[in-house]
């Protein structure tokens, strides 16, 4: 059974030939024909959620652990419009995703008919690829050109690059009309062919030739989740004493021989080494990197060269000195400069390793001496948050203070860093743990659990997610962020503080709900936190608003301090 309308049926039929196997329908009428062609397919698990906002960041979880497009269908109007920020960040950190919009007739848009605006191309420039499909493909060129389109849209989802696809469909009166399947002879499938790019000889010996010859280059790791060969590559890459190579939490690339805490060891660059740290060749692969520190320190330096890996071929210049773009996969590019890369003479590696491992030393002084605040939070969290989990990350301050500690326990970490919006966060870590069916955490602050509360009203909740809150009064970042700070009279407009209750908003939900409020009920609070529920578990906790940007401030400025030259 599915749909009369062929366009709906046709969608369901080549969706599920494709691989798609999960779509995230938000209720409405409209879209009906669309609700029963997928609905009916016994190769689609449909998933309702509500709240297309979070429909859509719960799809963007599943998509993270699938590797695989997941379909999101809503109704007409103004529901397209709030699949916008999920887009978006699917867009910029390469999630295959793909939009199915029901429109009405597009004759009716702009002429007073409730539910009909424009929505043709109406997310086009965060889509990697959208299409309009005819209401009633009446004759068989009509339907070979439907077809052949919507191949191509689910493609495009993962080729040449994983991202986001916009399918709209309008559709005439009656919706509600089912029919038997086509016969088989009317299915039309056409299959991609995988193909891989590699560096030419002569390209790959001058990259290697630059690499040996370096004195200094500095490898450094954007997001993603790479591969144990990627991994090898690199590890390989680092016993060269002219590399030193940097990731973060979110690179899920750690290893001792890497400078993993960047804006921990930034603190110990200054006037006396800072030639001595400074690349003369920059390597950059992977998705958004969270640091500003850097990004800064590299814009100051300017290193003579910037090679960027990036097989989509986008001219990512972050740092403003690309000189040369790499059009292959970064596993693809590791491979082939390890093939022949040799050792030179020099200190580069090491006096990167120098000043970590100094600032490591002074940040564990520092730690033990520290009130409790959220650096403590964090640090506690990095040591007890189960090894072999997922975490996410919300925006911004969690996202930021993971960075600073050292991660050794195969610990995969996500987070919405296309963006960096507050908006989707847990929805995205509820479809991430509905799908993998892993143990996944997500640490978030008060006002981003409290923006994306329509999460939780998801029957889809896995009892494997596991949230953790850190209510510092709302924004706290911001009393970190040198300006907002400046103005007490304006900072409530950037903090955002509120009297919401984060104990009822959890219990609204009929969630187990614990709060910590110092380091003895935060302990206690994470035993019962990760002990067995039948629903998500939300551990609340309670820092001053007052001492975490004190605190952070001192310990940077302490860092600094630890890491100056002797006078």
């Amino acid at each position: 059974m599915t749909s009369d309308h062929f366009v709906a049926a046709e969608l369901a039929r080549l969706c599920a030939a494709k691989g798609v196997r999960h779509a995230v329908i938000s209720p409405g009428s409209r879209s009906a024909p669309l609700v029963f062609a997928f609905h009916h397919h016994p190769d689609i698990t449909c998933l309702q959620v509500v709240d297309e906002r979070s429909a859509a960041f719960f799809a963007l979880g599943m998509a993270l652990q699938l590797h695989a497009p997941v379909a999101l269908i809503c109704t007409s109007g103004s529901a397209v419009l709030n699949y916008g920020p999920a887009i978006a960040e699917a867009f910029y950190q390469r999630v295959p995703l793909l939009v199915i919009s029901a429109d009405r007739p597009e004759e009716w848009a702009d002429q007073g008919e409730g539910q009909a605006i424009r929505q043709r191309d109406v997310l086009a420039p965060h889509m990697k690829h959208s299409v309009q499909l005819p209401r009633d493909p009446a004759d068989e060129l009509a339907r070979w050109h439907c077809g052949r389109s919507i191949n191509e849209a689910i493609d495009h989802t993962l080729l040449p690059v994983p991202g986001p696809v916009h399918v709209n469909v309008p559709f005439a009166e009656p919706l509600y009309g089912r029919r038997e399947h086509p016969p088989e002879d009317h299915r039309r499938l056409i299959a991609p062919v995988m193909t891989g790019p590699f560096i030419l000889p002569g390209h790959a010996r001058w990259l290697i030739g630059q690499v040996s010859s370096c004195r200094k280059v500095m490898v450094l790791a954007g997001q993603g989740l790479w591969s144990p060969g990627l991994k090898a590559q690199l590890q390989r890459l680092a016993t060269l004493p002219q590399v030193a190579v940097l990731t973060e939490a979110t690179a899920n690339l750690d290893d001792p021989a890497f400078i993993t805490c960047i804006d921990r060891a930034l603190e110990g660059v200054n006037d006396a080494n800072e030639n001595d740290l400074r690349p003369d060749l920059l390597i950059t692969f992977g998705g958004a990197v969270v640091s500003k520190r850097i990004k800064a320190l590299l814009r100051k330096w300017r290193p003579a060269q910037h090679w960027h890996v990036d097989e989509g071929q986008r001219h990512h210049d972050t740092y403003q000195s690309l000189t040369h773009d790499i059009a292959v996969s970064a596993g693809t590019f590791f491979a082939q400069i390890m093939n022949g890369a040799q050792g030179g003479e020099s200190f580069y590696g090491e006096a990167w390793r120098m000043v970590d491992q100094r600032m490591r030393g002074a940040q564990a002084r520092l730690l033990r001496e520290a009130p409790f605040c959220d650096l403590t939070v964090f640090a506690t969290l990095n040591d007890r948050i189960p090894g072999g989990s997922d975490v996410h990350l919300a925006n911004s301050t969690p996202a930021r203070y993971a960075q600073l500690f050292d991660r050794v326990r195969d610990i995969r970490w996500y987070g919405n860093r296309g963006t960096s919006g507050i908006d989707g966060c847990t929805s995205t870590a509820a479809g991430a743990a509905h799908a993998s069916g892993r143990l996944t955490t997500l640490v978030t602050g008060d006002i981003a659990f409290c923006y994306d509360s329509n999460a939780l009203w998801n029957d889809h909740l896995s009892p494997l997610l596991k949230i953790i809150v850190i209510d510092n009064g709302g924004g706290n970042i911001f009393r970190y962020i040198e300006g907002p700070d400046t103005d007490p009279a304006l900072l409530p407009w950037f903090e955002a503080p509120h009297e919401r209750s984060i104990a009822k908003l959890v219990r609204s939900f009929d969630l187990p709900y614990f709060h910590a409020t110092d380091q003895p009920s935060l302990e206690q609070g994470l035993d019962l936190l990760y002990g067995a529920h039948d629903r998500p578990a939300v551990l609340h906790i309670t820092t001053d608003a007052q001492i975490a940007p004190k605190v952070l401030r001192e310990h940077f400025k302490q860092l600094r301090e630890a890491g100056a030259p002797p006078a």
